[in-house]
């Protein structure tokens, strides 16, 4: 099997910089199984796209049915997995691994891992790990459909940090470098250690006071 006659097709707007050796429209597992089944022609993937201004570092592999907004920033050893949306101006940072169908919206920071089907909110950094919690692994590798983590606006997920399962961090959340989180985080919330949660308003620590600050100022905007 040629898999290059497999690869969905592409559109690159002109004035994007590609680096080297980056993969484009990569198929999916489960097409590739069917063709290896198929005899005669192949299938046609989803197409990838990539928005205006954007940045594409070397070996990246993009798979197919990826939309990439204007102005995003894709560093060097990259993966982005297939039926996944990056918003506008979000950086993808070295050697994240971003797995199918994930959904990143705009002014985004990702440098670490996120599982399949994860949601991240506008505005949010996740340098840590968004994990399914892989509670039922004799059923099967694709037969078994876990609820990913939801990471909503203005969160941060720090580095070393782990959301595990179907959890979600409310808005303008901060998890500490580290912490683990296996329930939900209400708005405006401090996570450390293994789901020590304080509101934001009742945190004493120095380094985060800005951060808060900036949340409140959001807050009130929207209340105008």
């Amino acid at each position: 099997m040629n898999i290059a006659s497999l690869y969905a097709p592409v559109h690159i707007e002109e004035s994007t910089v590609v680096g080297e050796h980056c993969v484009f429209g990569y198929p999916k597992e489960a097409r590739l199984r069917a063709e290896q089944r198929r005899s005669g022609s192949t299938s046609i993937g989803e197409p990838v796209v990539v928005g205006a201004n954007c940045l594409i570092g070397n070996h990246v592999v993009i798979h197919e049915g990826v939309r990439i907004g204007a102005d995003c920033v894709i560093e060097d050893r990259v993966r982005i997995g297939y039926n996944s949306t990056v918003g506008e101006r979000t950086r993808i940072v070295y050697g994240a691994y971003v797995c199918d169908r994930v959904t990143i919206g705009v002014d985004v920071c990702v440098a670490g891992f996120v599982c399949d089907g994860t949601t991240i909110g506008d505005r949010s950094t996740v340098m840590g790990e968004l994990v399914h919690e892989y509670t039922r692994p004799h059923e099967g590798w694709w037969e078994v459909d876990e609820e990913p983590p939801v990471i909503e606006a203005d969160s941060v997920v720090g580095y070393g940090a782990r959301v595990v399962g179907g959890v979600r961090i409310g808005p303008r959340s901060y998890v500490a470098a580290g912490a683990v989180v296996t329930k939900d985080v209400a708005p405006e919330h401090v996570v450390t250690g293994v789901n020590v949660r304080v509101p934001a308003e009742q945190w004493q620590g120095r380094r985060l006071q800005g951060l808060i600050r900036h949340w409140q100022s959001l807050s009130k905007a929207r209340k105008l």
